[in-house]
């Protein structure tokens, strides 16, 4: 099940992931760049990596506010979903990119994320009762005609592709099968295959051959399907030793149904070499990449080197200015500073006035320390330091006796400042919704009803 999701979505996957970028700013190339190296990491089956990439160009783009590249990169997650059949997790991220979709109006990646949709009912039925053919025929038959509308042949075909699988599936528990809807099916898929070999989709046409063999096998014409796979492998690329393997794989099934032992035997010897050489593909592609990153590596450090070499240079030339400014400033210290005791002394004094004047309207129990700083400014500066920590611990025991936690307070502060909910979210990396959420324990604590009344009470207990 598996090897046939790789072989049935990997084309669509590839075709709307790697489409040209129109913008050049540093996200978008960024973006790009991570679903690339996402795409690459898919054909090497290597879905782990592909998922890291993805995830990573997701949060790039929501903390950019590029809906665009955010619907791009939830299908790429989509589809690596799929290929892994992480059926639950590729259905989430389906519906919230579709909302997107909609929302924006990205009528493309709208059709690629309802064909995904469809291929998810299709797999979900393991039995009669579990079918969801009919639901996935209305995303199919959507994303069609969106693809019609706006004329993208790849998502066109690939709609007709699964419409097809999905009549097939319908007939699937049906003995005998009917009619009317295994010909539709067929209708579907030969519409598919010749959008891609008007529009030389390679891919997509290979694609083609794959879902046109549970048809062929459904309407029991193994003599058809023998000919017709035949045929293709033998037109396929040497090198295309993943598709020759499954084709290979198909007619090993075909000729032991005909009751051909011997070219199935034979068949099969030829599905294990070119799986061999499959594997033996990815396995250079792998050991390339290696050494090219190894490659990269090493000029990497001996930038770094050189670096630090400058750096060292640098830094002596540094330590030395240095010398020479500490002992400038050492010297002009000497020399300004019975001016800046002279200066302090003043200072107090005028601290000592304003002081006094506090005092015709002392406050709670500071008054006589305000007092005693007036009548003693020898210990000015200690005092000072004093009356600020308290002030200080003050405001902390508020804050405790409120129960306000760290993100609350950022709330507050930003709240004060005039933001709004929104300018909040996106100044803190996080939604609406939890800010809103974050206000409401907020007012629950403070006893407060409002963001107005929030603010004034946080400025007369000295939160802000």
């Amino acid at each position: 099940m598996k090897l046939r999701r790789l072989f049935l979505f990997l084309p669509v996957f590839i075709l709307t992931t790697c489409s040209p970028f129109q913008k050049k700013d540093e996200c978008t190339v960024q973006n790009a760049v991570l679903i690339e190296q996402a795409t690459k990491d898919v054909e090497r089956q290597n879905f782990e990596a592909a998922m890291e990439n993805a995830l990573q160009a997701l949060e790039v783009s929501r903390a950019q506010g590029n809906r665009l590249q955010e619907v791009q990169a939830l299908r790429t997650m989509v589809g690596i979903g799929i290929m892994t059949s992480r059926d639950a997790d590729a259905w989430e991220k389906a519906l919230e990119a579709e909302g997107i979709a909609r929302k924006e109006g990205f009528r493309k990646e709208l059709a690629s994320i309802l064909i995904s949709k469809a291929k998810l009912c299709s797999y979900a039925e393991i039995s009669p009762e579990t079918g969801r053919n009919d639901e996935g025929l209305q995303y199919a038959q959507e994303a069609l005609d969106i693809a019609r509308e706006i004329k993208a042949a790849e998502q066109e075909a690939e709609a007709c592709y699964v419409i097809g699988s999905l009549y097939i599936n319908k007939n699937r528990w049906n003995n005998p099968i009917d009619k009317e809807i295994y010909r539709t099916a067929g209708e579907y898929l030969d519409k598919g295959q010749a959008i891609a070999d008007k529009h030389k989709l390679d891919r997509l046409r290979l694609n083609g051959i794959l879902f046109r063999s549970r048809w062929f096998q459904q309407g029991d014409r193994n003599d058809e399907a023998l000919a017709y796979f035949a045929n293709v492998r033998e037109s396929l690329d040497d090198e295309d030793h993943l598709m020759a393997s499954s084709l290979d794989d198909r007619l090993v099934r075909l000729y032991t149904r005909t009751g051909n032992y011997e070219k199935a035997l034979d068949t099969h010897d030829d599905y294990v070499y070119h799986i061999n050489r499959y594997m033996q593909q990815k396995a250079d592609e792998t050991l390339q990449e290696m050494e090219t990153r190894f490659e990269v590596q090493e000029k990497e450090r001996a930038l770094q080197l050189r670096g630090y070499q400058i750096s060292l240079l640098l830094l002596i030339v540094l330590l030395s200015a240095a010398i020479i400014v500490l002992a400038v400033g050492y010297i002009r210290r000497l020399r300004s500073r019975n001016a800046a005791l002279q200066r302090l002394s003043e200072t107090k004094e005028q601290i000592i006035d304003v002081i006094s004047k506090d005092l015709n309207s002392p406050v709670s129990g500071y008054a006589s320390k305000l007092e005693q700083l007036a009548v003693n400014p020898g210990m000015l500066n200690e005092k000072v330091a004093a009356y600020v920590e308290e002030a200080m611990h003050m405001r902390k025991r508020v804050i405790s006796d409120f129960g306000l936690t760290e993100r609350e307070l950022q709330i507050i502060h930003l709240s004060a400042e005039g933001l709004s909910a929104a300018e909040i979210a996106a100044r803190l990396f996080i939604s609406v919704h939890t800010v809103n959420t974050h206000r409401q324990h907020i007012y629950a604590k403070m006893d407060v009803k409002n963001v107005s009344d929030m603010i004034h009470k946080a400025g007369e207990m000295g939160i802000i």
